[in-house]
């Protein structure tokens, strides 16, 4: 299956591609550039080289997402819906999964950003009418996701209104070790989903931690 990360030179976009790719999917790293997705993409290959024979590609995110079967918008969320906007045709009858969080600083908080659409994912959805939008992977830690020697037991809450989409997406999330998916419901509720992610923040600035999850048990 080939999966693109759209702007995937991130840190999710880092711990996505080398553990989906680990894992036998054909990963492409998309980017604005094709120099700097070529670019990182051989540099996750220097990772992979040491522990695998799975090897990674570099496209513009156009070719990225007229190639692949399903992709994922690695990207920051204020830059997602114009590059929706650019892709929309080139994803046309393919699954696009949001991992996006619209928040922003309030004094010394993290806070949800409210979208007239309700969330990101109904956002991008709106846009890409002619896809299947999958909200997932909100609220993995991105910086410790990357580092391939971090150790974690995280649960993934994946939203969506196409049953097949979901059980796909989820199927992609539990081949990597230490995540869990679990079918959260329809995309309606993808706000609440994305809502954890700047209480997560929250915690942590308060109590000096880093790279908190969600657990479901």
């Amino acid at each position: 299956m080939k999966i693109a990360l759209i702007g995937g030179t991130g840190h999710l976009g880092r711990g996505l591609a080398i553990r989906l790719a680990m894992n036998g999917y054909d990963v492409i790293i998309g980017s604005r550039g094709l120099e700097k997705a070529k670019r990182v993409a051989e540099e996750y290959n220097s990772v992979l080289h040491k522990i695998s024979s799975a090897r990674v590609r570099g496209l513009a995110n156009e070719d990225a997402a007229e190639e692949c079967e399903i992709a994922i918008f690695a990207i920051p969320w204020r830059h997602a819906f114009s590059t929706a906007e650019k892709l929309r045709g080139k994803l046309k009858g393919k699954i696009v999964i949001s991992p996006l969080v619209p928040m922003e600083k309030d004094g010394d908080v993290m806070r949800i950003s409210k979208l007239p659409e309700g969330s990101a994912a109904q956002k991008l959805a709106s846009i890409l009418k002619d896809s299947t939008v999958i909200c997932a992977f909100n609220n993995v830690p991105a910086e410790r996701f990357a580092d391939l020697n971090s150790k974690f037991d995280w649960s993934v809450a994946v939203c969506g209104d196409d049953d097949d989409a979901k059980k796909k997406v989820i199927e992609i999330i539990n081949s990597i070790d230490g995540l869990e998916a679990f079918d959260a419901g329809p995309l309606s509720i993808s706000s609440f989903v994305e809502g954890i992610t700047p209480l997560l923040i929250n915690i942590m600035l308060r109590n000096k931690k880093k790279g908190l999850g969600v657990k479901f048990s």
